[in-house]
């Protein structure tokens, strides 16, 4: 565990370096003066529609490529190593066949899009370029992952692609180039990445491309086949539901709800950065853990990432609800985006959810009861696609959060259940209640006497003595094992 607690901290601190680069990325897509609202509508929906090529795309090789790389690592030598190879030939042909597809359905697409959100129709094809760099950059991530580089990957994805987006956003708001010019770089971003990460592995002599069928692959052949073609099914599901909520707002309603949406999720996604740290490292040891029997160890992880987790989520999310209007007006953000602030307060409900659930997706995901995890997606879609339709076209931009809010509290509670009844995991203990208690009070602590303050006073006031409740009370409670030992970490190295 005390692996798991270095590298998810090492992972943590690089991604928030990244969400500062974000914040600032954020900051010039929705600033009044740089970006209109449905431009930055545009950038959202580029990206959901090109990780929809992706799933499409890949066939399922991504966890293929996770859960047979320690047999081809130890039965063959890297010259003969067909993995990637393999990975790469079935990935390209999905690609091929996906964009014929969408060639195919052109009609379609201008006729339920053209009406409210024009601007996508313009650009819609340079989604294409970014789907095929995303798809190569997850191809080696998961190969990656191999060598232990979640570490790197996470660097690469969270801080270095932000970076790239942050350049072409200033080459804009300088007048260097104008926002077509932007948007065809934009659609490039991923290729910065898979270039860099693709160079480390080939100096490390660690790239093995070999197209030539091996042993294993003619060992496996069967397995490979059943496992590539679920897993495909799992990715499609996972990123059709993430990507539903900006397609039916850009059919629905504008491309501007797209945007007002996005800033919202954006802030939702730092409650969630710590949990793609932790799964990018916990992966690898849950698979060896699970094959070892164990299950002390998968217990530990399960219990351990719940607390840790939800303790992070809980303090990013009340400090964004104390200050969202107030940083709105601030910060000179377009005034339109504080209808996104109740879409804010559900996706983050949802994101306390499922992190503070812990790595239970991971744990299903990497033991023999893997297809359980691809039924309870394909539930989660079923339910999540009709929902976030019709609530949308009732209660507009809040319907697609909702939709989500109900999705995923039935979702986890689904695997919560399993894990239970199946191997008698769970994992929560009365620090959980704890944790509840003490952000509920520092909260309403700070509301109460800062919330007739307006500016940055007001801003500064409510999070410091948010802060200060918070972390006081769950270092005095020990909450967390792992929140402790940074903490006395810290206090060692700078106050001896």
């Amino acid at each position: 565990m005390s692996k798991i607690r270095k590298r998810s901290i090492s992972a943590t601190i690089w991604i928030y370096i990244g969400f500062i680069i974000g914040a600032i990325n954020t900051y010039f897509l929705t600033h009044k003066s740089w970006f209109e609202v449905d431009q930055n509508g545009l950038t959202r929906v580029m990206i959901e529609i090109s990780q929809l090529i992706f799933a499409f795309s890949t066939l399922g090789v991504t966890t293929y490529i996770i859960k047979f790389f320690p047999y081809y690592k130890s039965n063959i030598n890297s010259k003969s190593n067909d993995l990637l190879g393999i990975a790469i030939i079935i990935a390209l042909f999905g690609f091929i066949v996906t964009c014929t597809s969408l060639f195919l359905i052109e009609p379609l697409i201008v006729r339920k899009f053209s009406k409210n959100s024009l601007l996508l129709v313009q650009y819609f094809y340079w989604t294409i370029p970014m789907a095929f760099f995303i798809l190569l950059y997850n191809i080696l991530e998961a190969y990656s992952y191999g060598f232990d580089k979640g570490l790197l990957t996470s660097f690469l994805k969270e801080t270095i692609l932000r970076l790239f987006t942050l350049i072409i956003i200033l080459l804009k708001v300088l007048n260097i180039i104008d926002f077509n010019v932007f948007i065809i770089l934009f659609s490039f971003q991923y290729a910065s990445i898979v270039i860099i990460l693709a160079v480390h592995l080939k100096t490390q002599n660690q790239l093995w491309i070999s197209f030539k069928p091996s042993r294993v692959t003619k060992k496996f052949r069967k397995k490979i086949i059943s496992i590539i073609s679920l897993t495909f099914i799992v990715i499609v599901v996972s990123v059709l539901r993430s990507s539903i909520d900006g397609l039916v707002l850009a059919a629905k309603q504008n491309l501007g709800k797209v945007g007002i949406f996005g800033l919202a999720a954006y802030m939702v996604s730092v409650i969630q950065a710590p949990f793609r740290s932790i799964v990018a490292i916990t992966i690898p040891i849950l698979s060896r853990a699970w094959r070892n029997k164990d299950y002390e160890e998968i217990i530990k992880i399960y219990q351990r990432s719940s607390i840790n987790l939800l303790s992070v989520s809980l303090l990013i999310f009340f400090c964004i609800w104390l200050n969202f209007s107030q940083g709105i007006h601030y910060f000179g953000i377009n005034s339109e985006y504080l209808e996104g602030k109740w879409v804010f307060f559900l996706l983050g409900i949802v994101a306390i959810i499922e992190v503070g659930t812990g790595v239970n997706g991971q744990i299903i995901g990497t033991s023999t009861f893997w297809r359980f995890e691809l039924w309870t997606s394909l539930l989660l879609t079923a339910l999540i696609i009709p929902l976030s339709y019709f609530l949308t076209v009732k209660y507009g931009i809040l319907g697609p959060a909702l939709a989500n809010l109900i999705s995923f509290s039935i979702y986890n509670y689904i695997r919560y259940y399993f894990l239970w009844k199946k191997f008698k995991m769970q994992p929560f203990t009365i620090k959980t209640l704890e944790i509840i208690a003490i952000s509920s009070l520092a909260f309403f602590s700070s509301y109460i006497l800062f919330n007739n303050i307006d500016g940055i006073l007001g801003i500064i006031g409510r999070t410091i003595l948010f802060l200060s409740i918070f972390l006081s009370l769950s270092v005095y409670r020990e909450v967390s094992e792992d929140f402790n030992s940074l903490f006395l970490t810290i206090k060692n190295k700078f106050f001896g």
